[in-house]
């Protein structure tokens, strides 16, 4: 988002999913020269399956859909969709970003503190596939990191995680569970998937 007309997620990418008919949004950072970052949940419930996205000057998301013979759970041969930000900004999470030992994770809303910073809220796995000719992976390599430490800005908009057991290169999957806002909201989405290929220096 160029515009800065879509909400809070300026200068995020959002990225077609064909086969389940959503739509993603992706927050990047460069960590030692590398591109990388996390990738959320954003919209589903789309007729076909998702190829291009495009946003209008006028912030206007216009969504452009095929199953291409393949099949898509929107259920539609082919579908054109737009979608707008309404002016209600989401309790959602903004941004995730790499630290030497964990992640900060950053809200679009003031979060509940005592909740945030109770680790019992969050779950965290890691894993990876095989980029290979063939079609496909199955989940390999996978653990299961340990957060061991959540402790809350001063503005209860960030929470730092500290995180033992990072795995450089693989996906770190990060589900909320117990997170709430300051008001008592749940998460829009509560997970995020950060694709850690460099770990900052300290």
């Amino acid at each position: 988002d160029t515009t800065g007309k879509f909400g809070p997620f300026g200068n995020q990418l959002f990225v077609g999913e064909q086969t389940m008919s959503t739509v993603l949004r992706v927050a990047l950072e460069k960590v030692n020269g590398v591109y990388q970052g996390a990738a959320f949940p954003f919209r589903g419930k789309f007729r076909s399956g998702n190829v291009a996205v495009r946003l209008g000057p006028d912030g206007s998301m216009f969504v452009g859909g095929t199953d291409r013979g393949w099949g898509a759970r929107g259920g539609k041969r082919f579908a054109l969709e737009r979608c707008h930000f309404n002016g209600t900004v989401p309790f959602d999470v903004l941004e995730m970003k790499a630290k030497p030992d964990g992640f900060e994770v950053i809200f679009t809303q003031p979060v509940n503190p005592t909740l945030a910073a109770d680790i019992a809220s969050y779950q965290m796995s890691a894993y990876t596939y095989i980029y290979q000719s063939g079609y496909g992976s199955p989940v390999v390599d996978k653990s299961t990191p340990s957060i061991t430490a959540a402790t809350v800005s001063s503005d209860r908009k960030s929470v730092y995680l500290k995180v033992n057991g990072l795995v450089k290169g693989n996906i770190h999957e990060l589900n909320l569970p117990g997170v709430k806002s300051a008001d008592d909201k749940s998460l829009l989405h509560a997970v995020g998937y950060y694709t850690l290929n460099e770990i900052p220096g300290k």
